[in-house]
């Protein structure tokens, strides 16, 4: 206990920040047995948080309900106990001869995900068990907290304005990032969701930066929802760039006048359209009229890939502004909660602190307890795997799909000053009508049982970055153009392979049954009557095209 009271437990709240060091790149197996390692350690500082607690009970002659402390130690016993045993499976490896990075587990890759998913999940629970939203700082006859750092504190206990445990994550998931050498005074917030973390960013620039009739300039594409805030704007002008190049977003804004400029460098879209910010910053340099100006960059689909406080760092050239939807990459896959982050030079703290705060957009402690604590080693390891995979995808499907659909992978990344290339995937299949959603729909459904022949995992859903390879016709919500698929590929690299053949079988299977409805389409028009099963079914009569997938 310190001279004012307060309790400090240096593994968690306190740790001291690490320093950064190059990165190697780790395998499967290293990253799970470093983030079951952190997690062990973790769980010893919640046991010490409850014996300071239990400490102080009984000091202050406090009351305490054995049912409930029974329940914590129960958990806790178990929580001890199972990650004993996970980490004794990962104990248990072969390494193989062809140098492969998954090495051979017990468990397989999987298992070991949602055995670890699991445990953090036990671990958010202990932790939260015994606290309070709102912690109390002192007390008679009741304890209302369960961090004793709360204890007599001189600050605002109050989640919503920002936990202890919540502040630890942001400066250690700022470090895992690297936007920038580490001595730049950058600060990173947690947010409730990435368009929280674009509404903290939009009300700063509403409030500080604009004013009515002042002019913005966007990439042609931004997030949907992004966007719609930005269109309810009635007192700005919002101006697109007709293409993604550096060039001409440049040009753009010194035509217009534009005081802040919205970027992609990977737009969510058919194209994964880039826009090349090393070379933003470079044209910039020297040139006049970019200082005062702000640029706010969605780094979702090349999470923590770019070192853009780094590219900014010059005399003239404009401000950055930060963000990513963060229940992607950087929960490894797991899918726990919506999340966000923000990024920011700390002389906008006070401000942007205060806006988080008062717009409720804060991710509360017990949504940030369940985010995997990566440092950037495992962050970049895992990008690392990830884009691999999916630049191995988009190879194999080039090669033998390419008379059937068009596949897109930003294969250019490593030119553009990238640390990795996302995992996403994109295709387009040829026909006029192939592209709407209910053929995507019925496509989907044949890569899915194709994926089952195969033995290989995959889902349908929207979001990307998970460890299993994801299917979604995705619709780009931008000038009524048609949806397309996204593939965002998954982490294990001995299922690209299985993934691939079961997409191949899908285009080939949704092709040629599409052929068979259009023929018996037009027969139906031309008043031709069509046998199917020896049931004959003339023109006008006909209720199955013998595909009943398809929709026309």
């Amino acid at each position: 206990m310190t001279s004012n009271g307060h309790y400090h437990h240096p593994k968690l709240s306190h740790r001291p920040l690490a320093k950064l060091t190059s990165s190697p790149i780790l395998s499967i197996p290293q990253t799970w047995s470093l983030l079951l390692a952190s997690l062990a350690t973790t769980t010893e500082t919640i046991k010490a948080r409850f014996d300071a607690r239990a400490k102080i009970e009984q000091e202050t002659s406090a009351r305490s309900d054995p049912w409930c402390t029974n329940i914590f130690l129960t958990t806790y016993t178990s929580l001890v106990s199972l990650t004993s045993s996970l980490e004794t499976s990962l104990a248990i490896t072969s390494c193989p001869s062809n140098g492969s990075a998954l090495q051979k587990f017990a468990l397989s890759p999987w298992e070991i995900e949602e055995r670890y998913r699991a445990l953090i999940q036990m671990q958010s629970f202990l932790g939260s068990f015994f606290e309070r939203a709102s912690p109390a700082y002192d007390q008679s006859k009741t304890i209302w907290w369960f961090d004793p750092a709360y204890h007599r504190s001189d600050g605002l206990n109050y989640d919503r304005y920002g936990a202890a445990d919540v502040r630890v994550q942001e400066s250690n998931l700022l470090r895992a990032l690297r936007l920038g050498d580490e001595a730049l005074p950058l600060k990173l917030l947690l947010t409730s969701s990435g368009v929280a973390a674009f509404t903290v960013l939009q009300q700063f620039l509403m409030s500080k930066v604009l004013k009515a009739g002042d002019a913005v300039v966007t990439s042609p594409y931004l997030y949907f929802e992004c966007f719609e805030h930005l269109r309810l704007e009635s007192h700005v002008k919002v101006v697109a760039s007709e293409t993604f190049d550096a060039e001409t977003i440049i040009d753009t804004v010194e035509r217009v006048g534009a005081k802040v400029v919205y970027l992609d460098p990977m737009a969510n879209t058919l194209g994964l359209d880039t826009t090349d910010i090393r070379r933003f910053a470079q044209l910039l340099e020297g040139r006049d009229g970019w200082a005062d100006r702000f640029l706010v960059i969605d780094g979702t689909l090349v999470s923590g890939g770019m070192t853009v406080y780094d590219w900014f760092d010059k005399p003239g050239l404009p401000k950055v502004l930060y963000y990513e939807s963060a229940h992607k990459y950087i929960q490894m896959g797991m899918d726990i909660v919506m999340c966000g982050l923000l990024v920011y030079h700390e002389d906008f703290h006070e401000t942007i602190g205060l806006i988080r705060q008062v717009t409720g957009t804060t991710l509360y402690s017990r949504q940030a307890n369940v985010l995997p604590p990566i440092d950037y080693n495992i962050h970049q390891s895992r990008m690392h795997w990830l884009t691999t995979n999916a630049e191995k995808l988009y190879h194999i499907l080039e090669k033998k799909c390419t008379t059937m659909a068009e596949f897109n992978f930003p294969t250019h990344w490593r030119k553009m000053g990238w640390g990795h290339g996302g995992n996403v995937v994109t295709i387009k299949l040829f026909g006029a009508e192939m592209n709407k959603r209910p053929s995507l729909d019925a496509f989907t459904n044949l890569v899915l049982r194709a994926a089952e022949e195969e033995g290989v995992a995959m889902t349908k859903g929207g979001g990307l970055g998970f460890s299993v390879t994801r299917i979604w016709p995705s619709t780009p919500f931008i000038r009524n153009e048609d949806p397309y698929m996204r593939i965002s590929v998954g982490v294990d690299p001995d299922e690209v392979e299985p993934v691939a053949r079961a997409i191949a079988k899908g285009l080939e299977r949704h092709y040629r049954a599409s052929r068979s409805v259009l023929t018996t389409w037009k027969s139906r028009e031309n008043g031709v009557a069509i046998r199917e099963n020896g049931v004959s079914k003339d023109n006008g009569a006909m209720k199955s095209t013998g595909s009943s997938y398809f929709v026309s």
